[in-house]
């Protein structure tokens, strides 16, 4: 509105002098382009001059810390600077929060420092983005801006969901008895004893040795040769179209992560694929040291596959050796998912498969249907809306 008066104003006076001239007329003239003029040369001067810098951490760091950002504001001219607002992108990038302005003046030479502490909403990689400053002159007559970019980027990992136990729906009956999953036991050797955890089997207790002790001792065995697990998580784009504020990603990737950190911590071999874009993501890990490439992984997934991932997984699916365990987590229940499932099946796998929904903003796609066919075939199911409780429902206190 400021600028729109004084272009009205300069058209007035120069069609004035061009039809009227006179010394006073131009010397009105001359004035006013000063008292325009002065204030912008002001306020390029110090918008050239000012500098500043953005600190973040550089450690890869777990959603829900704490992290503190540092700015500084640097005004490298010899003038005032008598409005200065300052906005932080960076800070709403990371929680998806604006946070409020910052509104300041600085004296020549002078710095402004400002630490900001907040909470990291989500998992992911961010490529961090700027500060941003608007400087205005004494009489509001101009705006300009100018951005102080950070060159880091931040890596925020998903926090894993500890299991007591991951509890299946047994493949050799039909019906939904839930029982532990003891698949991957030799229960001929005994790796070690220890105290009872909840959640650990009445069938794994060391009876005379805990009458001895007057205390509850578990016998952990060890694992059996062909134990393995493969996980895919199916991110192909197209059922990600709805995903509103990444939900499905989201909840896709805390029930991966808990999976495998339940496996990892009891040594059994984890192979997980994947799709970034056009290229398939590929990961494994024998033991709980393994963690940090799936944590890597797992903070970068997007929903953002460019292929049906079926067929990837069905060419796996003929590599695999007999009676490894074939899980797959998708937003999309549909019937070629569960034909690939029987197939599965067929070829003396065990397959489990993890429908992610989001039931508030209707996505994720469920064919009830399929559900009864899987389920009549006894092919363990578990359909995950986002706000479903993981720890419950994949041990099965829900069930």
């Amino acid at each position: 509105m400021t600028n729109m008066k004084i272009i009205f104003t300069s058209i007035i006076l120069i069609v004035f002098l061009l039809f009227v001239g006179g010394t006073m007329p131009y010397f009105l003239f001359y004035i006013f382009l000063l008292i325009f003029l002065i204030p912008l040369f002001h306020s390029l001067i110090i918008r050239h001059k000012l500098k500043g810098y953005v600190q973040i951490p550089e450690d890869s760091l777990y959603a829900g810390e704490e992290i503190s950002i540092n700015y500084e504001i640097n005004n490298g001219s010899n003038f005032n600077i008598p409005y200065l607002e300052i906005q932080n992108h960076i800070s709403k990038q990371l929680t998806g929060i604006a946070p409020p302005e910052i509104i300041t003046n600085l004296k020549p030479k002078e710095s402004f420092r400002h630490k900001e502490t907040i909470v990291l909403k989500r998992r992911g990689y961010y490529q961090l983005g700027e500060i941003e400053v608007n400087i205005r002159d004494v009489f509001g007559l101009y705006s300009l801006r100018k951005k102080v970019a950070s060159e880091a980027s931040l890596l925020v990992y998903p926090k894993p969901i500890d299991l007591n136990s991951f509890k299946i729906t047994a493949v050799e009956q039909l019906g939904e008895l839930l029982i532990e999953n003891f698949a991957f036991q030799d229960r001929s050797r005994i790796s070690t004893i220890r105290e009872f955890r909840e959640g650990d089997s009445v069938k794994s207790i060391h009876w005379k040795l805990s009458a001895k002790v007057d205390n509850l001792i578990i016998k952990d065995y060890e694992n059996r040769g062909d134990t393995y697990v493969v996980i895919f998580i199916d991110n192909y784009k197209k059922y990600f179209q709805k995903d509103v504020d990444r939900r499905l990603e989201d909840k896709a990737v805390d029930i991966a992560l808990s999976i495998v950190n339940y496996y990892l911590n009891k040594n059994i071999p984890v192979h997980l694929y994947t799709q970034d874009g056009e290229k398939i993501v590929e990961i494994y890990g024998e033991q709980n040291s393994d963690i940090k490439p799936f944590l890597i992984g797992f903070a970068k997934f997007k929903g953002n596959g460019t292929r049906n991932f079926n067929p990837s997984i069905q060419n796996k699916a003929n590599t695999l050796r007999k009676g490894a365990t074939v899980i797959i987590i998708t937003p999309n229940l549909d019937k070629p998912k569960g034909t690939l499932g029987i197939l599965l099946k067929t070829k003396y796998l065990k397959p489990l498969i993890i429908v992610t929904t989001d039931k508030e903003n209707n996505s994720g796609i469920l064919d009830p249907i399929v559900e009864k066919g899987l389920r009549q075939e006894a092919i363990p199911l578990y359909i995950l809306d986002y706000k479903a409780n993981i720890k419950e429902a994949l041990e099965g206190k829900n069930g």
